[in-house]
This record gives C-alpha cells, structure tokens and sequence, in this order.
C-alpha cells in the first residue's frame, strides 16, 4: 500500500474534422503537445522507504517532509511513503539506491559500510558518551570524508542523519547484568558484522541474523532467546509480548542515515535540491526529538505492559568488552577506531 497516490496517466484522444483544418492547427497543437511532455518530464516522483510501520515516527516525519517537497516545488517533486519494508530490507533499499533508483531510504548505517567498510564507526558500541559526543562526531572532517566516499564507490548521498534511538537488550526470560549474564543467548541481530561482533564480543552470545518483521515470531516460539532496538522498536511491533525483561545496556546510540541516489539527487535542478535537502534536515531533526523524547516514554510503556525493567546493568563492564571489536575490522582505515575516539573526546 503506498501512503500517497501515484498519478494518473493522461488519456488520449482521437480527433476528426476538415483536412486543411488539421493542417492549420498541426503546429500550433504539437507545440502545445511538446509543452506538455516537457512538464511531464520535468517532474520527478521519489519513493521514500523504510522498515517502520505507518504509524512510527519516522513515517510521520517523512509524510511532513513530502507534504512541504510537494508544495515548495508545486507539484514538481513528489514523495511518494513505502513504510513496513515494501520495498525491502535495509540491504535491498540501498542496492535499489546505488542502481540510480528513484529512492530515498532511512537505511542502518551497516548497509552503508557494505560500499565504505569505515562507515560502520558511526555506530560503534558504547561509543558516544552522551547526545552531544555523536552530534559532534557526525560534523566532523572524518564524517564528511566518509560520505564523499559513499557518493563516489556507491552512488550514495547521505542527506542527514536521525537519531533512532538508545538501543537495549530485551530477553524472553532471562535477567541479564553483567556480560556473563547474556553468555549463551541467542540473539537477533542486524545482518551486519557491527552488530554480530558486539553479541558476540561484548554480550558473549551467539549473534542471530534475521529478518526485522521476523522477529516477533521467532521470540513468540523461542527460536530466539533475546533481541535489541531502542523501545520505541520494540513497542511498534509488540516485541513486549513475547519478551519479559527489557535490559537498559544502552549499548548503541543508533543513527540513521537518510540516503538518496546521488544521480537523482544531481539530476535535479538546483533549486529543487535545496528545497530536498533542507526538508530532509527537517525530517531529521523531527525524527531525532520524537526518538529521544520517546526513550523514557517508551520504557513506562513497556513496564506498564508487564515487562520487567532492569536498570543496574554494570554498563562498564560490557563497554570494557567493547575494544575487541575493532580487530574485526581489518578494511578499516588505519587508524580509525583511534581517530573516531580523539573527535568524540574533545
């Protein structure tokens, strides 16, 4: 289902009438013709995906971004919502955004770090000691770098960035507060080796790559013992239901990139890619209030709905885990982890 409607196509039309009339009235009507077809083809519909449901704050923020697209460029440039993964997983988003497709994505910053492998610092576990370390980091020099690099090997424009959410751990059964706790619990993860070093270096667990829309199922049946998202997640598609204690590790601050093709972004007019950028910042900056703001929120939700909340978690004891992580990352620029860290520490 989209969230807004495609456009008709025009009807054509046969006339008849006095030879030398159709021959009077032939240049006058192709230009006419010609006119319509350049209006036509200067407009540009972009389709805005992502994995959240209709309701989510994300969608909210994107409908208020294609409202004010549609009315500064009068009808020009249109968007066009595929919430609820329609047009697939992060992964299938992004690829669709890198083959020149008709897309903007609010995609994980590891779809990314497929095309640029140093990406991936953006989300690095307990690495941002509070809101203003990652907004600092996100306008560094390195960042700037990181999303040339992007545009250049993935035909990938970063427009901004939106801060999803303090991520957690949350258990079907388990009270976790140390990371011998989590030792042995299978995990759903991102399929992003980000996320699979973390469970696995970090939590002591056993990373579980699976589909998002997948995991309240797998949770319901015990296929899996735990999963993470920020609450705002978890609330929109009832994870609560099916797990029993939420566990406040905050391990990831995790932001978002919203990404555009870079070829559709350039192939429009100048003034039109203001307009896009400077409603996307918008949408951004919409959706980070909305998430921040809906942490405490949601974390009264899920105890007023019967999950456990469990806040004396040795946080320090897991981020000293967190180094081992980067030995992973053998493509990472030499230096990186080093570098991301001096930015975050001024």
């Amino acid at each position: 289902m989209k969230c807004a409607p495609g456009r008709e196509e025009p009807s054509g039309a046969s006339t008849g009438g006095h030879p030398m009339k159709l021959l009077t009235h032939a240049l006058p009507l192709g230009a006419i013709a010609l006119a319509a077809m350049a209006s036509t083809a200067s407009a540009q519909t972009i389709r805005f995906a992502h994995m959240n449901s209709p309701t989510h704050f994300v969608n909210t923020a994107a409908e208020t971004m294609a409202a004010n697209v549609a009315e500064r460029t009068n009808g020009e440039v249109t968007i066009e919502l595929y919430p609820s993964g329609q047009l697939g997983e992060n992964a299938q988003i992004t690829e669709q955004i890198t083959l020149g497709g008709d897309l903007i994505g609010q995609v994980g910053v590891g779809t990314i770090a497929d095309y640029v492998p140093d990406f991936s610092i953006i989300v690095y576990p307990f690495m941002y000691p509070d809101f203003e370390a990652a907004q600092r980091f996100l306008a560094s020099d390195l960042i700037k770098e990181l999303e040339a690099q992007a545009e250049q090997a993935a035909n990938a424009k970063v427009l901004c960035y939106l801060h999803f959410g303090v991520r957690d751990l949350y258990t079907r059964d388990r009270e976790v507060r140390t990371p011998d706790d989590s030792a042995g619990l299978s995990i759903r993860v991102q399929p992003v080796t980000i996320y699979t070093e973390m469970v696995e270096k970090v939590m002591q667990g056993a990373p579980t790559p699976m589909p998002w829309p997948e995991v309240y199922s797998a949770l319901a049946q015990g296929v899996i013992d735990a999963a993470e998202a920020p609450p705002s997640a978890i609330l929109d598609q009832s994870h609560q239901e099916h797990a029993r204690f939420l566990i406040q590790t905050n391990h990831m601050l995790d932001i978002s990139p919203l990404v555009m093709s870079a070829s559709l972004f350039n192939s429009l007019s100048p003034e039109y890619q203001a307009i896009v950028q400077e409603e996307a910042d918008a949408a951004c900056q919409n959706m980070s209030e909305a998430s921040m703001a809906s942490y405490e929120g949601g974390i009264e939700e899920l105890a007023s709905q019967g999950m456990t909340i469990i806040s004396d978690v040795d946080r320090e004891a897991f981020a000293a885990r967190a180094g081992a992580i980067a030995e992973a990352f053998p493509e990472w620029s030499e230096g990186l982890y080093d570098r991301a860290r001096e930015i975050i520490a001024q």
